[in-house]
């Protein structure tokens, strides 16, 4: 999804746990963050203000927000619920991190991919389920891009190849590939509105 409209998001850490504000306009964003400083004070909270960061996504907006009298930091980018969001809506920098956990998740279960007792299907549904799963998590906010499905698609055809055992000398096509374990072609236009059978974590 391309993010066409400027945005304000700020990240504050309280106590216990990170809220995220979003607003379109500087006034509205000061004001959330007033009140929100205000009832969390009630309620016995501290916001850690050194914790506390602002993105403008989109936007030629400059002036900065203050947190109880002290500047917020301003960021390019931050993670939140798994995600990362950048200051010029990119989303490459999330699929890179999203294919560094996938391939985390892939190494993990190296023994599985090896293991000569279960069958190639047993091992695609385990590969779908635990590191595809990982890999397209959040994929229905990322701006799609054919480098990113190229990125992607090389991914899981290198995982395709390794589990299934084609190792070079051996020459098969990554069509062919996909054919041979019923690998549809990574498509993120189309998972996004189907994961079908992934399980998301």
């Amino acid at each position: 999804m391309c993010i066409c409209c400027a945005i304000i998001v700020v990240l504050c850490s309280l106590t216990s746990d990170d809220v995220c504000l979003v607003s379109h306009k500087y006034e509205h964003m000061h004001r959330k963050l007033d009140d929100l400083w205000k009832e969390s004070k009630k309620a016995g909270f501290v916001i850690n203000s050194l914790k506390t960061e602002e993105i403008h996504v989109n936007t030629v907006v400059n002036q900065g927000l203050r947190l109880n009298g002290e500047d917020i930091k301003r960021s390019s980018d931050f993670c939140y619920l798994g995600s990362i969001v950048a200051e010029n809506g990119d989303t490459s920098k999330e699929v890179n991190w999203r294919i560094q956990r996938a391939r985390g998740s892939f190494s993990k279960l190296r023994k599985v991919w090896l293991n000569k007792s279960l069958c190639k299907d047993t091992k695609i549904k385990i590969f779908n389920v635990c590191v595809k799963s990982v890999l397209l998590y959040g994929c229905e906010t990322w701006l799609v891009t054919n480098e990113i499905q190229c990125k992607i698609q090389t991914f899981v055809n290198r995982c395709l190849r390794y589990i299934l055992r084609i190792w070079w000398p051996n020459i098969i096509s990554n069509k062919d590939l996909r054919k041979v374990r019923g690998q549809e072609d990574i498509n993120l236009e189309k998972e996004k509105e189907n994961l079908d059978g992934l399980i998301t974590h």
